[in-house]
């Protein structure tokens, strides 16, 4: 029997091992995981941003090009080129013309007529006298003929400090005449730069063919027309034809980041972001930091319970001892139940009355003392027994080994207790030996370690502050969503925006009116959206709902209920309504999470260029 109860408390020291040593594995399973997940994700972002900037730089630049156009068409442009001088009333007009091309892109500070000897014609800065450039524009005109109809550089020429567009003039006969030359603000691309969220310790970078730097975040002091060195790859992730993307230690601060380049689509422009390991590992070591505390407690919970349970072992150990001394005397039962440190009552299973009760028994079940004998022994107690459901067990006859159950008192109090009745005859009478082990402070402890993993899982998904859901969950959420769409053909629609103007809120009033502002716009979206809908905080200030089984109209007035609500909501810190600008759309078959993402995204865009306070879908695309 000794060898029985050894083997069992070795068994349970190897489970309890075992269980300890598989969480652990767990633990680092999962987070091996989410930096692999943190890492793919900010190769996404950094991916996404170059291609956003890129888009927004082109945009301009090509625009730019278009005024450029729009202005070389005028007759008074062609009159010029043919005579190279003009009335006083056509040089107004003309003048009229060009200065009004400026206010159509703020950004765009000079334009100058030159002919084809690369005099000066007319320019938008009457202070600039009439000479002959030689520049890298004029060398191009003359060397490419009329092979190529535009040209861009970035050179200092006679004091033209910015970005320089060139786009010929032809006559009627398509035979090229001149140049119109417009100067674009190098602040054009610093301040597209700046609008781009990479993170605390992020870097963007936009360089010329030369590799001289001429838009950075974070911004640098002085402008250097010195070529930069090349970002020397430790680690390429992706290249294609105009795009690469690796890992490297940056050229200016020597930070290791995961960069995105990307060339410009017809302009000598390459823009690179990078996004910091500290940046996209920060939620990493947040993680591990709870995962490794929850693993201590899981482990110090284990301990306490095998403990406990070996204490178990020992007491069923001596229960066994105690139930074969009581069958060879009753002397010896007594003795037995007097002596042993568990609590143990010998019940007539008849008449449910409590023959004995030892020291332990008496106070778990506020039972008073036996009375003694006139020989000095303690007699009989003959008390009736309230226990359930013990009571109902001896009533059927059920003998228990180590069960743990909760016992209710006859003051209706209740305690946990591992519960052994072992059938047995006293005095030729029916009885039972009943053991109990308290075991109400590990129930406890049990419950608290409950409580605490729900508060650690509600934690891995759910946004600290504004109680929504995360990044990560939504992600989770949307591909299970398309798995549904894909099987079942149902509908799903997804919105994604953000807020409009929001780093003013926190410039102007502080982060925590930026702070009420996110809680505000949460609030607005739980009230307006079903329980099965999935909203979510994936950025700054950039949110996504997700609509199972809805279709894009009922989508698009959900929306328009949130901006009704958010547009009623008093701040205050300011008299100013908050709005948000974003983009909806629909599954399709064969649609992927990015794809779908990628098309808000594109409508989210489109809304902000649009003016801003608006929601656009694929259904209002106008």
């Amino acid at each position: 029997m000794r060898t029985l109860f050894h083997d069992k408390g070795r068994l349970a020291k190897w489970l309890a091992a075992i269980f300890l040593l598989s969480t652990l594995l767990v633990v680092v399973l999962d987070l091996a995981g989410t930096r692999q997940q943190g890492e793919s994700e900010a190769r996404n972002q950094a991916a996404g941003l170059s291609q956003l900037l890129e888009e927004r730089l082109s945009s301009g630049l090509r625009e730019t090009n278009l005024i450029l156009k729009s202005a070389s068409d005028s007759n008074l442009v062609q009159m010029l080129l043919n005579k190279h001088m003009l009335s006083a009333e056509q040089e107004q007009r003309i003048d009229l013309l060009l200065q009004g091309k400026l206010r159509q892109m703020p950004q765009l500070k000079q334009i100058d007529i030159l002919d084809s000897a690369c005099y000066v014609l007319y320019s938008t800065q009457h202070n600039n006298a009439a000479s002959q450039l030689k520049t890298d524009y004029c060398r191009w005109y003359h060397r490419n003929g009329n092979q190529d109809g535009s040209f861009t550089s970035t050179r200092q020429d006679h004091g033209q400090d910015g970005i320089v567009l060139v786009q010929k003039l032809l006559n009627q006969d398509d035979e090229a005449v001149g140049m119109v030359v417009g100067i674009l603000d190098r602040h054009f691309f610093q301040t597209e730069v700046a609008k781009l969220p990479v993170g605390r310790f992020g870097e963007i970078l936009v360089l010329d063919q030369r590799q001289v730097l001429q838009a950075s975040w974070p911004a640098q002091n002085a402008h250097s027309e010195q070529p930069l060195n090349e970002l020397q790859s430790t680690d390429v992730l992706e290249r294609h034809d105009n795009y690469l993307q690796f890992r490297a230690s940056s050229i200016l601060d020597q930070e290791v980041r995961l960069y995105s380049s990307r060339l410009m689509e017809g302009f000598p422009f390459r823009v690179v972001v990078g996004i910091a390991e500290r940046d996209f590992t920060r939620a990493y070591h947040d993680k591990a930091t709870l995962a490794i505390l929850a693993w201590l407690f899981t482990a110090a919970l284990t301990l306490i319970t095998l403990r406990s349970h070996l204490a178990s072992i020992r007491q069923n150990r001596l229960l066994s001892a105690s139930a074969a001394r009581i069958r060879e005397s009753e002397e010896l039962a007594r003795l037995t139940l007097d002596t042993a440190p568990v609590a143990l009552i010998l019940v007539a299973t008849q008449t449910m009355r409590i023959l004995r009760a030892n020291a332990p028994a008496r106070d778990m079940l506020q039972i008073p003392p036996a009375p003694l004998r006139h020989d000095g022994q303690p007699a009989l107690l003959d008390l009736p027994l309230h226990l359930e459901p013990v009571n109902e067990w001896l009533h059927n006859g059920e003998a228990v080994a180590n069960r743990e159950t909760e016992l209710q008192r006859e003051d209706q109090s209740s305690f946990w207790a591992i519960v052994s009745v072992e059938l047995m005859p006293h005095q030729q009478i029916p009885a039972a030996l009943i053991a109990l082990y308290d075991i109400s402070q590990r129930k406890a402890l049990e419950n608290e370690l409950e409580e605490k993993n729900r508060l650690l899982n509600e934690m891995a998904i759910t946004d600290p502050l504004t109680r929504l859901c995360n990044r990560r969950h939504a992600d989770q959420t949307l591909r299970e969503e398309l798995q549904r769409c894909e099987r079942y053909s149902q509908p799903m629609s997804v919105a994604v925006f953000d807020i409009d103007h929001f780093k003013q809120f926190n410039d102007r009033f502080g982060h925590q009116a930026g702070d009420n502002v996110l809680l505000a716009v949460a609030n607005a979206l739980i009230d307006c959206t079903r329980s099965m809908d999935v909203c979510a905080r994936i950025g700054g200030e950039e949110f996504l709902v997700i609509f199972p089984c809805t279709r894009l109209r009922d989508a698009e007035k959900v929306m328009a209920r949130v901006q009704q609500v958010l547009a009623g909501t008093v701040f205050p810190f300011t008299d100013e309504k908050v709005t948000f600008s974003g983009g909806i759309t629909d599954w399709r078959p064969g649609d992927s999470p990015s794809g779908m993402l990628s098309r808000a995204d594109k409508l989210l865009y489109e809304a902000k260029m649009a003016g801003r306070d608006l929601m656009l879908s694929d259904g209002n695309p106008e």
